[in-house]
């Protein structure tokens, strides 16, 4: 069904003149348009068990603000939609999980901030071998990754100093937590598949 929702939506841009009507062209678009249908299944969901746990607006400012840092500063992968949906559910929970933990723990946000941001700063971007990227294109998305993971710290310090809105330095906290794991974790995936080709 997916399959041919993406035909249909490669063939409806290709007639409308959105897309080249090549061989090559069609497959990347396929693949872009694919990854879309996937992410709003994703997000559909996890919104869907933040609703359930009264958490749904909270959610949703999660999924944002990790979603800047990571389509920008990159992040680990899954191998299949499946396994992706699968992460993002264990992540979900965890951040429902935790989120009490986080809410008035100053010490606690001002460590995952500072991780989160110095995570940003020195491995940004983490490409993934499904979207390489030129060196150029490469140093812009890592300067606007740590542009974003600076301008989300600078926002969590002046609402933290001032005292307003405990929601979303709570939810900052943790998404800038979140990002370090999954920057971490995809740097040791990379690190490991080039050792054992070079190996």
């Amino acid at each position: 069904m997916i399959a041919r929702l993406i035909d249909g939506g490669v063939s409806f841009m290709v007639k409308r003149g959105a897309a080249p009507d090549t061989e090559d062209d069609r497959e990347i678009y396929a693949y872009g348009l694919e990854l879309q249908i996937y992410y709003l299944i994703h997000a559909m969901v996890l919104l869907s068990i933040g609703f359930l746990f009264d958490r749904a607006v909270e959610m949703g400012i999660l999924l944002f603000l990790f979603g800047l840092i990571q389509s920008n500063g990159g992040g680990y992968h899954a191998n299949t939609h499946g396994k992706c949906l699968f992460l993002m559910v264990l992540g979900a929970l965890l951040f429902l999980a935790v989120f009490p933990l986080y809410q008035n723990n100053v010490p606690m946000q001002s460590i995952s901030v500072s991780l989160g941001l110095a995570t940003v700063i020195c491995l940004a971007p983490v490409v993934h071998k499904n979207h390489p990227l030129s060196p150029q294109k490469s140093k812009v998305m890592g300067k606007k990754a740590k542009l974003l993971a600076c301008g989300i710290s600078l926002i969590w310090c002046l609402v933290s100093v001032f005292d307003v809105c405990p929601t979303i330095q709570t939810i900052i906290a943790i998404t800038m937590a979140f990002s370090c794991l999954s920057m971490i974790s995809a740097w040791i995936k990379k690190n490991i598949a080039q050792v054992s080709i070079s190996g």
